[in-house]
């Protein structure tokens, strides 16, 4: 055989060595890629959701009308059972929109997605039955975080030094940080949303 017989076999046999380690890189992300929570899309429509509410709260300054008293929704005190277990949330107070009085947390994205959980005023999450949540997720350590109000109201979410991390709007939490009603929370593959 020539010398150019040998380059073109050894430049064959190098292009399809890369087509087998692309190829299998592919499969492995598409596996992988399986178990992380779809969330791209709920993210981008959260966002948009927000934006336009804080360009109308910045664009419409007219009063709210009071609410008459045969229409006064329920305080979060007097919520049923019912409306936790049909995962509605509970309606806002009305007696002061900005009070945080928000004890709802719900799984949005993930293997229980649709579940809600009344918050205590402490609890933790984790796959341990000895948390006050429990969540059956493999990317979940056994006490992943902890959830508790602070001495000014505010919800408070500290990571317990997780395997995986815990994020809070896609960025990973290094200690206690206080969290809103909306915000998108991510422990292992399960996503959260207080209400």
């Amino acid at each position: 055989m020539t010398e150019l017989t040998y380059a073109v076999l050894k430049y064959s046999f190098i292009l399809a060595l890369i087509l087998f380690a692309w190829l299998a890189v592919r499969s492995l992300h598409k596996d992988v890629s399986a178990f992380l929570p779809s969330r791209d899309k709920w993210v981008r429509k959260r966002k948009k959701q927000m934006k336009e509410a804080k360009n109308e709260a910045a664009f419409s300054p007219s009063p709210a009308p009071s609410p008459s008293p045969s229409s006064t929704p329920p305080s979060a005190a007097q919520t049923s059972i019912v409306s936790l277990v049909t995962h509605v949330p509970p309606s806002p107070s009305p007696i002061s929109p900005s009070r945080s009085d928000t004890t709802v947390l719900v799984i949005v994205d993930g293997q229980n997605a649709g579940m809600t959980f009344p918050l205590p005023p402490s609890c933790t999450v984790g796959r341990a039955l000895d948390n006050s949540i429990v969540v059956s997720d493999q990317f979940i350590s056994s006490h992943h975080a902890k959830i508790y109000k602070s001495k000014k109201g505010e919800w408070v979410l500290e990571d317990l030094g997780s395997t995986n991390g815990t994020y809070l709007d896609e960025k990973q939490i290094a200690g206690p940080v206080i969290i809103k009603p909306g915000q998108l929370i991510r422990l292992g593959a399960t996503s959260f949303e207080l209400r």
